[in-house]
């Protein structure tokens, strides 16, 4: 009798829909401007918080911004007095996994902004369907993030993730043209699993004329031919990576943006110095890593208000049942998944000390990772893995921009002349990186939302 891996099990016992979200709705404001006035002011760059700052917007801009005693106030302008509260530019996470159709994905987009994302990326499960909402929504039909899409992923035909409905080229010719056709579909990116692993999960595959094989990967002639047809279209390529060899074989020909870390063995100060030189960057997503134990091992996490929303009650007494979280507990991997998980803090911890950029990448959508709540969990467990809740929120803001514009970017920090996307919070993150959900209000593009 065949019987089902853990991680299948472990998903069939969970699974269901994500939670219900309110959907936010444009506020409109005074074409006068709005001065944010009196607020701490954290503008995603790492550096201190400016007290009693001001923050003029006009239109979708942000036109001045600095301590009360550098910026005057227009006498037009609607003044919002943020006395005592903080603001800082609205999150990025740069991965997610949209599915459900398009009530759902309009549904997670709304909550993602009630989380305060309003900038995100999906990474490779992208179909006709989700392209075709994700169009509108970057047409401004559909209240959502900023988005970024990579269409459908690429893996070897037997590779990661096992049975999911992505491209699997068996030939540079086939990839060629797969690409050409992401491209006349208006994506921002392509993506690749390039892995023999899941997070410790699913080590090997099993094939009944073989026995036990370790899962494929896709061929280093397949990937250089996809990341070379995409630097044609002018496009960027991010791979999902376990090793050291294949981070340098892919930024050999071109990949400077990966999701996870190296995690298969330690690395070394020569891997470091040579990432930073190569202007590398990693969104581990160590929430995806620990999400087969944390709810079981921290059942009042259950209790929060905000994983309620982000989930809704069913999911969330589905987790508190006694049958799953002794599923979790006796996972026999589970020792392998901690020691997995020990070496992507170490990572996180040495690439970050090395001058190498982190970003948040929480992988919500994939596992056990709710969409919104996921994104700030991910900046804790950065702190936890050595980044300090300053880095952390300039991993979740700057440093995402970065990953997805370079110094192109006109969001991700709240300076002059850049797009006015902005939390204000009743409490300092820079204090304690759990105070990135004190969110009182959202502002994407100079709006207001109704939360």
């Amino acid at each position: 009798m065949t019987q089902l891996p853990f991680a299948a099990l472990l998903l069939t016992v969970i699974y269901i829909s994500s939670a219900f979200a309110a959907k936010p709705e444009a506020v409109s404001e005074s074409e006068s401007g709005i001065a944010i006035v009196g607020a701490g002011l954290i503008d995603g760059t790492g550096t201190a918080v400016v007290a009693d700052s001001i923050i003029l917007i006009q239109g979708d801009r942000i036109t001045a911004v600095g301590s009360r005693d550098r910026v005057d106030i227009p006498d037009s302008a609607t003044i919002v007095d943020a006395t005592g509260k903080f603001v800082m530019p609205g999150l990025i996470d740069l991965h997610n996994h949209y599915g459900g159709g398009r009530a759902e994905l309009e549904r997670l987009f709304s909550l993602q902004l009630d989380f305060g994302v309003t900038t995100a990326r999906s990474l490779g499960a992208d179909g006709a369907e989700n392209l075709q909402v994700i169009a509108e929504a970057k047409a401004g039909k559909i209240e959502a993030p900023r988005l970024y899409t990579a269409g459908t992923g690429f893996s070897h035909k037997d590779g990661m993730p096992p049975g999911a409905a992505i491209q699997r080229p068996t030939s540079a010719a086939d990839a060629r043209r797969m690409v050409q056709e992401l491209v006349a579909a208006e994506v921002d990116l392509i993506k690749m699993w390039v892995d023999p692993t899941l997070d410790g999960l699913l080590i090997w595959s099993f094939d009944w004329n073989q026995g036990r094989a370790p899962i494929p990967k896709i061929s280093a002639e397949i990937r250089t031919a996809l990341v070379a047809e995409a630097t044609k279209h002018g496009i960027p390529a991010v791979a999902h990576i376990y090793t050291e060899a294949d981070v340098r074989q892919l930024n050999s020909v071109g990949v400077r943006d990966f999701v996870h870390t190296v995690r298969m063995a330690p690395i070394d100060a020569d891997f470091v110095q040579w990432a930073e030189q190569q202007m590398l960057s990693f969104a581990p997503a160590l929430s995806k890593a620990q999400d087969s134990w944390l709810m079981a091992e921290h059942p009042e996490l259950l209790d929060d208000p905000a994983l309620h929303k982000a989930w809704g009650k069913e999911r969330v007494e589905r987790m508190r049942l006694a049958t799953t979280r002794q599923l979790m507990l006796s996972n026999p991997q589970g020792a392998q998944l901690r020691e997995v998980y020990g070496r992507m803090q170490r990572f996180v911890s040495q690439v970050h000390a090395g001058g190498v950029t982190i970003a948040v990448g929480s992988d919500s959508g994939a596992g056990n990772v709710p969409f919104g709540w996921g994104t700030h969990h991910e900046m804790k467990l950065l702190v936890e893995a050595g980044l300090t809740p300053a880095a952390a929120v300039k991993a979740g803001t700057a440093n995402g921009a970065w990953v997805l514009e370079g110094s192109d970017a006109q969001f991700g920090t709240i300076e002059a002349g850049k797009l006015a996307d902005l939390l204000v919070l009743s409490r300092d993150p820079h204090a304690n990186i759990d105070n990135t959900r004190s969110i009182e209000r959202v502002m994407q593009k100079g709006r207001w939302l109704e939360r």
